[in-house]
This record gives structure tokens, sequence and C-alpha cells, in this order.
């Protein structure tokens, strides 16, 4: 029968901080778990425990590496809210954007507008159809009235009379082209050359022409 197997003894200091190993004292799992919290390494009295050392007590003695992963999550966190923020500001400038596009259109100009040998849509999202295709958008300032393709600008004095749409260009030298200037009807009545026609002389007999259209 042989005897039976006596475990080392492991010493323990009474905080229970320190180990006794070899002759050497090495903080213990306690120790190394207030470190990770951020505690000053412990420096308590070494008296000691003796214990028997089992196969269920180990002393671990690692580094913690918790620091690292912590320090991943921050960054990571970081970007996503920083992909949050420029979505919200996209959407926000999106938005004020086409408050402002709103905010320069007459809405009295908003829908069809003929004459024989042109129609013009106006859209209330600022989009603007031309019978040759010339413009895409438009809007106003003042008594002026923008159209715009890809490329230029154009620029036109407007003004609507008795539901007759009165438009004279601006030349390269910004001056007014007063004998270019031409009509439209609202809605697609315009399209017939002798209502246009008469119509075109009923506001001029009644003297309702503007002073800058000379056609």
């Amino acid at each position: 029968m042989q005897p039976p197997t006596v475990q080392p003894m492991v010493q323990v200091s009474d905080d229970g901080y320190w180990a006794l190993i070899d002759g050497n004292w090495v903080p213990t799992e306690l120790q190394n778990q207030a470190i990770a919290q951020g505690a000053n390494p412990h420096v308590g009295n070494t008296h000691v425990n003796t214990m028997p050392q089992t196969s269920e007590q180990v002393v671990n003695y690692s580094s913690p590496s918790s620091g690292g992963v912590d320090k991943t999550l921050i960054v990571i966190g970081a970007i996503v809210v920083g992909v949050i923020l420029i979505v919200i500001l996209s959407m926000v400038l999106y938005v004020w954007a086409s408050s402002l596009a709103e905010d320069n259109q007459e809405p009295s100009l908003v829908g069809d507008w003929t004459n024989p040998n042109d129609k013009l849509e106006l859209q209330s999202n600022g989009d603007a159809k031309e019978t040759t295709g010339t413009f895409e958008s438009w809007y106003t300032v003042g008594e002026n009235l923008y159209f715009e393709d890809e490329d230029y600008s154009y620029k036109f004095r407007y003004s609507i009379v008795d539901d007759v749409l009165f438009l004279a260009p601006y030349d390269e030298d910004g001056i007014l082209s007063e004998e270019d200037c031409i009509g439209y009807l609202e809605g697609t009545s315009g399209e017939s050359e002798s209502y246009f026609n008469d119509r075109i002389e009923q506001v001029e007999s009644n003297g309702w022409f503007p002073n800058w259209c000379n056609p």
C-alpha cells in the first residue's frame, strides 16, 4: 500500500494579495484583479497562511488583456456615431435646400404655359420642361425668372397679366431685350393660334401689356 500523496503547501499572505512560491513572493489572482480595476499594487503585510494546494487551487499570474478590447470597442463606437451624424447632417441639408428652392418659386407660375410654338411646364419641385428641351430647372428672384440646364443659367424678366405670362430675356451684357418679349397662356389653350392671338390682342387693347414688353 502506497503512502498518501502530500499536496505542496502554498503560503498566502494574510491579506490574500501575495503568495510565497519557491521562496519568492508573487501576486495572487486577487492582486491581479485589483490592478486590472485600476488599483495600485497592494503592499500589505506578508504574514502567511499556509494551506494545501489542490488541483482546483491554481494561482493565475497572467496579465489582464481587457484594456485592448475596451479601446477597440471605443474606436468602433466612435466610428458608428460619426456615420450616424453624417447621415443626419445630410438629411438636414437636403431638407434645407428643398425648402430654400420652394421659397424661391412663385406659386402662380407652377403649371403649364403654352403658345402656338412652345409649351413650358414649371413643376413645384423646381423642375422645368420645355418643347426644345433647353431648360431643366427654374426659380424666381424678385421680378426675374431663371431657367437652368447643366451648363448655363438664363435670366428673364417676367410678369403675369390676366393669365398671360410675359417673358423678356436679358442679353449677355445684362440688358433686357424688350423686342424679344414673348407670351404664354396658362394651360394648354395657347396651343391654338387663333385663340392665342385673340387673348394677346385683348390684353393689349386693355393696356395691360408690361411697359418693358415690345414684341
